[in-house]
């Protein structure tokens, strides 16, 4: 990165506030400490709206005011940065419901800082990762450009979360070919696929829901039962 990436961080407990934030700033993030979750969806929308936009956002789950699902839930109509849920709980509803409602990825407390400082470096590196190979991928009515990290269908623009178009992107990289979930959850968080990750099958049933809901046609993106996923080759309308 050239310049100082900018984390919000909402977390209550002032203590794990306040260390966390020093880990932070200690690797060269600026980061910005919020302790209600009522005040967290206001507090990013105006950083977001001002030149000290987010790159990242941190949200504890449990929270006075609104928990962090649900500010997850209400930035994503605005923002379209990742996401990283933090969580006292191993409760794997919450993991899933955090991942519906469009976080990037999730992170059980306590965490080795060492686990949290990559997970934050993977998601920003995907954020701010330009293409290198093409600019433009098309298939049947739908347009990706890789480098504006937008895509088009039916010529109507896609509202995508960072980590959607992270894996709309690597399927079209693809397109045509198999993608297996070893090889999308290794690309979008960094980690090899245990075999009981569901980040990338919520990920792709979001996917199916923004792209087909648009046409009413069958979606793009297949399942290679046994396999992965595929973006389908069809020609341009």
């Amino acid at each position: 990165m050239t310049e100082t990436a900018k984390l919000i961080l909402v977390e209550d407990d002032t203590e794990i506030s306040r260390l966390t934030c020093m880990l932070l700033e200690s690797e060269g993030y600026q980061v910005t400490p919020i302790y209600d979750g009522n005040e967290a969806v206001e507090s990013i929308r105006n950083d977001f709206n001002s030149e000290n936009q987010p790159d990242l956002v941190i949200l504890d789950i449990m929270l006075p005011g609104l928990n962090g699902i649900e500010i997850c839930e209400q930035i994503r109509d605005f923002y379209d940065g990742p996401v990283l849920m933090l969580t006292g709980s191993n409760d794997d509803i919450n993991e899933l419901i955090s991942f519906k409602k469009g976080a990037d990825d999730y992170v059980t407390k306590p965490f080795k800082p060492t686990i949290l400082v990559a997970r934050i470096q993977a998601l920003l590196r995907r954020s701010l990762k330009s293409a290198t190979d093409n600019d433009n991928i098309s298939t049947g009515n739908l347009v990706i450009h890789l480098k504006r990290r937008e895509c088009f269908l039916s010529e109507q623009r896609i509202e995508l979360t960072s980590s959607e178009f992270d894996l709309l992107a690597l399927l079209a990289n693809n397109l045509g070919n198999t993608v297996s979930r070893e090889q999308c959850c290794d690309a979008l968080r960094g980690f090899s696929y245990d075999g009981l990750d569901r980040s990338i099958d919520m990920k792709i049933s979001a996917l199916r829901k923004k792209i087909p809901a648009q046409t009413g046609e069958e979606s793009l993106i297949k399942t290679v039962r046994g396999k992965g996923y595929m973006l389908a080759l069809v020609p341009t309308q």
